[in-house]
């Protein structure tokens, strides 16, 4: 520990290290012995936030600190352990991506009887439904009593916000 530096508190430690399952947060690794580590360096944000600490075994750790795992792929690892202890799914997170890289009109085709796929972020206001058609008449067709006429997924204000916040748009 660098000299005038804090500990840890034992509380944020033990999430961390819950979030990452007390294994290293590198999926492809998961080696059970960890350390924390600041995605972006102590010195330079001189707090311990629980956006920026990530568990790493040393091998992983030391590879942080030469920069050949970088911020954007830690970012990224921490971001994928969230999901899976989050509300999200990664298809619904990957939607709001994709969405959000296509730009303000951007909408990806969808089967209404898949849409229970994107009820969670339907309901946080993050993505929304709808049927476009350029004279505003929807319509539908049914198979074997199933509506399978398309509907857009569009994500919303809100959903842009989001996906800002997360940091992920630039990766």
């Amino acid at each position: 520990m660098a000299e005038g530096r804090p500990p840890i508190p034992a509380e944020l430690k033990r999430r961390v290290l819950v979030e990452a399952g007390h294994r290293c947060a590198i999926h492809t690794c998961r080696y059970i012995e960890v350390d924390i580590h600041h995605i972006t360096p102590w010195a330079t944000v001189k707090t311990h936030d629980y956006e920026n600490l990530i568990a790493l075994c040393s091998n992983c750790h030391r590879r942080a600190d030469r920069g050949e795992i970088d911020r954007k792929a830690l970012r990224l690892y921490k971001f994928n352990l969230r999901t899976a202890h989050d509300k999200f799914s990664q298809l619904e997170v990957d939607m709001m991506l994709a969405l959000f890289s296509a730009g303000k009109g951007g909408k990806a085709p969808w089967m209404p009887y898949l849409s229970i796929f994107f009820n969670r972020t339907m309901e946080a206001g993050y993505l929304i439904a709808a049927h476009d058609d350029s004279n505003g008449i929807i319509h539908r067709s049914f198979s074997h009593g199933i509506p399978n006429t398309p509907i857009f997924l569009h994500l919303t204000e809100t959903g842009r916000a989001f996906v800002e916040g997360l940091g992920l748009h630039e990766i």
